[in-house]
């Protein structure tokens, strides 16, 4: 069975702080206590238990943080902006495993994410052709499993999506777009800004809902020389990110729920 790096991109920003974060009285996002363990710790515990995962590195953590993942990772230090935490990453595990071909990326604040789903989403990656890999959750799939989670979703040819969490790249594809991964990490919250960017006939289409997943992947060769594709989990843990106070309570109900479980 082959096995894939994991980078958790738990970084922050000291020029824009995390708006939830400071709701908390908190300086940083993944260190939100969450049934006992800082945010991030969840998200690695679902990495760390999967078969398909070898060496975890957390990009804006460090020793110093003094958390427990039960398992070594690779700190990798906070470069201040998404973009650079993203190529920190990749630099990191090109430094310490310069053979891997594929990583997998893992948001900092999806502590719902449960092992299942890593395995699931990889195997599916692997059975897929392509170089990148973005996951969506449906709107009925995500409602039923985090009802009044008030996600925001893309109105699309297939449906309503929302975007996940998880992402299966070809390290060498992140390298060779780097201008253009920059811009749309930069859009990323904004749906219609990344659209804008892909050109009048992909507005069009986006306006009226006629935008697919094929077009998505073809706009992916065209624009990055790379074979993109969408992959529709059926899970929605993958994107279930903590944003908002409500999605905070929410995802913290049923990691404690979890943990009773475990325990009785």
């Amino acid at each position: 069975m082959k096995t894939y790096p994991a980078v958790v991109l738990a970084g922050y920003s000291t020029d824009n702080p995390d708006p939830l974060a400071a709701a908390m009285g908190m300086e940083r996002k993944a260190l939100i206590p969450i049934a006992g363990k800082p945010m991030v710790y969840w998200v690695v515990k679902a990495l760390r238990e999967s078969p398909r995962i070898d060496q975890i590195y957390i990009v804006g953590m460090g020793e110093e943080d003094d958390v427990d993942f039960g398992t070594d990772v690779i700190y990798v230090p906070n470069q201040n902006a998404h973009f650079e935490n993203v190529m920190a990453g990749v630099d990191a595990v090109q430094r310490h495993q310069p053979d891997a071909e594929f990583v997998l990326f893992a948001s900092g604040d999806i502590p719902a994410l449960r092992r299942e789903t890593v395995d699931w989403f990889v195997e599916t990656c692997e059975n897929m052709d392509g170089d990148f890999f973005y996951s969506v959750v449906e709107k009925e799939v995500m409602e039923a499993a985090f009802p009044d989670s008030k996600r925001s979703y893309v109105p699309i040819k297939e449906g309503r999506v929302c975007g996940g969490d998880l992402f299966f790249v070809r390290i060498a594809v992140a390298h060779n777009n780097q201008a253009l991964v920059r811009e749309l990490l930069a859009r990323r919250k904004n749906v219609f800004q990344q659209v804008r960017l892909l050109g009048l006939k992909v507005i069009i289409k986006f306006l009226f809902r006629r935008l697919s997943f094929q077009d998505a992947e073809e706009l992916s060769q065209r624009l990055l020389q790379a074979k993109g594709r969408v992959v529709l989990s059926p899970y929605a843990d993958l994107g279930m990110d903590v944003d908002k106070p409500h999605q905070l309570e929410l995802v913290r109900k049923e990691l404690e729920k979890r943990v009773e479980a475990t325990s009785a």
